[in-house]
């Protein structure tokens, strides 16, 4: 199943919303290119990276990550240790 299928068929589970099928994906599945644009960590690593005065809002994380493809995960993964070497995390 593609990733926007699978998000939609997830999200329909109450309590089940767009960042725990992202990290399902990431984690569990190991999908190679999911970017879970809501997910607070990964958006302060964008926002420090590039220099962004606010948290970017997810159309924007799509639009600067989208040179990440296909391997949006392994860069959130990176955003992770960013904030955690900073000591945001």
């Amino acid at each position: 199943m593609d990733d926007e299928g699978l998000l939609t068929m997830l999200t329909v589970v109450k309590g089940i919303g767009a960042w725990s099928v992202h990290m399902f994906m990431i984690f569990s599945l190991r999908r190679p290119d999911v970017l879970p644009v809501g997910d607070l960590g990964v958006r302060k690593g964008v926002q420090l990276l590039y220099g962004l005065k606010e948290l970017p809002k997810p159309l924007e994380m799509e639009q600067l990550c989208e040179k990440w493809r296909p391997y949006r995960s392994v860069g959130s993964w990176y955003m992770w240790r960013y904030m955690e070497a900073k000591g945001v995390l």
